[in-house]
């Protein structure tokens, strides 16, 4: 199997650390690996980029890599063939970083017998409070108990990310009795691999924006 197999996209980096442009990634030729990014990116401003890619199975890969080969494409984009030189750092699912949100978002779930309240058909308010590629931390007003699964549509992180999460731990958040307030750590179930990517890209972005601001 090649690297990078089921990777769909990527982040290209200066030597600072400064994100200098996102890329698609396609398998090339003889298993090479190759990006696909605006024509406007100077690929001879560096001999070498930091790259990170956003895979499914490997979880965030940066590399350090040559870009060479371009093959310029419709639409203004261009393919060029990525070497990976060195493997500077992985970060693998069990590993999946956290970051705080705060984002108002309609949870849905279906109803079930015994349920002590009704579920409108348009969701229920719930805040996420943090988000990583594997999880999220959900806070609403609706009371739920483990093993549920719930979904709701993600949109912080520059498009929507419809997510299907199970619950498996509840937290009793009440601080007055007239205002019920329930905590679930939730894990997200069957997440198709292109919004995963999408989501560790968005989560990479906002740890090394929230570390920089520190």
């Amino acid at each position: 199997m090649a690297i990078l197999e089921y990777c769909k996209r990527a982040e290209i980096f200066d030597s600072d650390g400064d994100l200098l442009v996102q890329a698609g990634v396609e398998q090339g030729p003889m298993d090479s690996v190759l990006l696909i990014v605006p024509r406007s990116f100077d690929f001879h401003l560096l001999p070498y980029f930091q790259i990170v890619f956003y895979d499914p199975i490997l979880g965030m890969l940066t590399c350090r890599c040559s870009l060479n080969s371009p093959l310029d494409l419709p639409e203004q984009m261009r393919s060029l063939r990525c070497e990976i030189i060195d493997r500077l750092s992985q970060e693998q699912r069990r590993q999946d970083v956290k970051v705080s949100v705060g984002e108002k978002v309609m949870l849905h779930t279906s109803r079930q017998p015994g349920d002590a309240v009704q579920i409108p058909s348009e969701g229920v308010q719930a805040t996420v409070l943090n988000i990583s590629a594997g999880g999220v931390y959900l806070r609403t007003s609706l009371a739920m108990d483990k093993g549920r699964r719930v979904w709701f549509d993600f949109k912080g992180a520059g498009g929507t990310i419809p997510l299907v999460a199970k619950i498996l731990r509840v937290s009793d958040e009440t601080v007055y009795p007239s205002q019920p307030l329930y905590g679930y750590g939730c894990r997200f179930m069957d997440l198709p691999a292109r919004y995963e990517s999408q989501l560790r890209s968005f989560v990479f972005r906002e740890d090394r924006r929230l570390r920089k601001k520190d």
